[in-house]
């Protein structure tokens, strides 16, 4: 007789697993070795085996054949010993782009025969694929994007001597105040729930690095100083001839975040900002005999 695969029930999700061999392998060794498969791929996740081998050529039975229910739930419920949908940061972490959207969702199983469950609920495995008719997740693509348009406080420069004025060969120190407008570095900038599922997502910029840029085909960094005035400030430059030279710096942003008040942790991505020009006089100082 040929074996019949009963297409498995998903509880609460209405999910349909279609089997197939190569699946069915793969996921039936990782549990002969009483462990679970880590990181199903996208095709293992869409194709978990919908019932338990069944041995034996001409094997037979009147009853109701056994069958697998799966359930899918946050990795983060892990240690707690239950299996919701929360989020969590190390879960959104643990799925970059080229693994999967995220975030880490286990996969568990149990046997049931008819309306019966015959065995618990074990854990079979995790995949960075969820299934689309899970409960949606924020996931790490979510809050890059957010972090993209992130109303970054713009950069702009002064120098010392005071009113951007400077001469020939001296040394100009410069130093970086932030816009009133927009984020700086250390505030937080809470995401509107409704772009993230209902979930309160909060992104605090970081400035990774700087650089300095003094409009004569020369610049400074990168540095993460924030440059000063005289006698203490690090970011000096001096000018070998007269003109007005465009300046600016460029800041390097990246970001921490956390998900409904949890720990934060770094964003895998950053974004370069061109702060506003500031144009800088250069003039030539000439000697005056004085009686």
């Amino acid at each position: 007789m040929n074996r019949r695969l009963v297409a498995a029930l998903l509880i609460g999700l209405g999910m349909v697993c279609v089997s197939t061999k190569d699946a069915q392998a793969d996921l039936d060794v990782a549990v002969r070795k009483g462990g679970a498969k880590s990181h199903l791929s996208a095709a293992e996740s869409a194709n978990l085996p919908a019932a338990p081998a069944v041995s034996g050529a001409g094997s037979s039975s009147s009853g109701p054949q056994a069958r697998f229910e799966y359930r899918f739930a946050s990795a983060c419920e892990r240690a707690a010993g239950t299996m919701g949908d929360s989020n969590c940061t190390w879960a959104l972490l643990a799925c970059p782009g080229t693994d999967g959207p995220g975030p880490l969702t286990d996969i568990f199983r149990r046997t049931v025969v008819g309306s019966t469950p015959t065995t618990g609920w074990s854990q079979v495995g995790s995949t960075c694929y969820p299934p689309s008719t899970a409960r949606p997740a924020v996931t790490m693509a979510m809050i890059v994007e957010a972090f993209h348009l992130t109303r970054w406080a713009t950069a702009g420069v002064a120098t010392q001597p005071e009113g951007n004025v400077t001469l020939v060969g001296l040394k100009t120190f410069y130093r970086v105040g932030w816009s009133v407008e927009g984020f700086e570095p250390g505030e937080v900038d809470a995401v509107d729930p409704a772009r993230m599922l209902g979930h309160r997502v909060e992104i605090r910029p970081r400035v990774q690095s700087l650089t300095y840029v003094f409009g004569d085909g020369q610049s400074s960094g990168p540095t993460t100083s924030m440059g000063g005035t005289y006698p203490k400030g690090d970011v000096v430059h001096a000018y070998g001839a007269a003109g007005r030279y465009a300046t600016r710096v460029d800041v390097t942003w990246t970001a921490d975040f956390r998900v409904d008040g949890g720990g934060w942790a770094p964003i895998p991505d950053q974004v370069v900002v061109s702060g506003p020009v500031t144009e800088v006089t250069v003039k030539t100082a000439k000697a005056v005999l004085v009686n």
